[in-house]
Formats: structure tokens, sequence, C-alpha cells
């Protein structure tokens, strides 16, 4: 997991281009040139299907978490020449208990992530190192 919090980063990126006085569009293209992720991937997909007239409702459907929809909703409504500032700072709360929550999951399937590596491993090397002497011992013994 790369990063758990690129629609942060995009909210930052929006905030910032807003305090420097350029446009919603400016801020987003910033956020989409200099990130990698997925979120950037659907974002920039977005943007596609915003400058084409393309249904970009259904891209954002696809999306299974629902905090970086209302993002790409609002983005929407600025692109469209609606004022979203003070919805930003809404949006901005959701995401950070969006991140909480995802921070929370992966911090929970940690100890399963870490097991894999001893079943797979260890584990086998373990059962090696216990009845590798006693297979060879009763080897030894069958072939006499």
């Amino acid at each position: 997991m790369e990063n758990l919090a690129p629609p942060m980063i995009c909210i930052l990126e929006l905030q910032s281009a807003f305090a420097n006085g350029e446009s919603i569009r400016t801020g987003f293209l910033k956020y989409i040139g200099q990130t990698r992720d997925e979120f950037s991937d659907l974002s920039k997909k977005f943007l596609f299907a915003w400058d084409r007239g393309q249904n970009w409702g259904k891209l954002i459907q696809e999306e299974p978490s629902s905090y970086r929809r209302g993002l790409l909703e609002l983005i929407a409504a600025g692109l469209s020449g609606q004022s979203i500032q003070n919805q930003m700072k809404e949006v901005q709360i959701e995401v950070e208990r969006g991140m909480e929550l995802e921070i929370k999951r992966h911090i929970e399937m940690l100890p399963l992530k870490m097991m894999i590596p001893l079943l797979l491993f260890q584990f086998p090397a373990f059962l090696i190192l216990l009845f590798g002497p006693i297979l060879n011992q009763l080897l030894r013994e069958l072939a006499k």
C-alpha cells in the first residue's frame, strides 16, 4: 500500500491553489501531474470524461470509497463554476475520518499478513529440522 491518503493530498493541493488565487482546475491538474496512485488515475479518467462531456457520474460510482466519491463530486461542482470552499472543509473532515478507518483496517490485517512468511518458510524449515534426523535414522535402519 503506497499511500493511504491520496484524497487528502488532492484536498491540500486544491486548498493551496485557492490560497494562491488559482482555479480549482489548476490545483486538480497539479495533483494529477505530481502523484501516481490509484486515486490520481481515477482523477485523470474523471477529468478526461469531464472535458469530453461524457458520463463522469458512472465513473465515480465505480469507486467503492464514499468519501472519495464525495470529493470527486465536489470537484465536479467546482469545475462547473460553483463555490466549493466551504464544502471543502467538510469533505476534508470526512476524508480524515475515512483515512483513519483505512489505517485501522490496514493495521488489523497486519498480523494475518505477517503469518504468511511464518507458515510458508519458517514452519516447514522447523519441521525439516525436527523430523530430518529421525527420517535419516529411519532410512539408515531400512537400508541395513
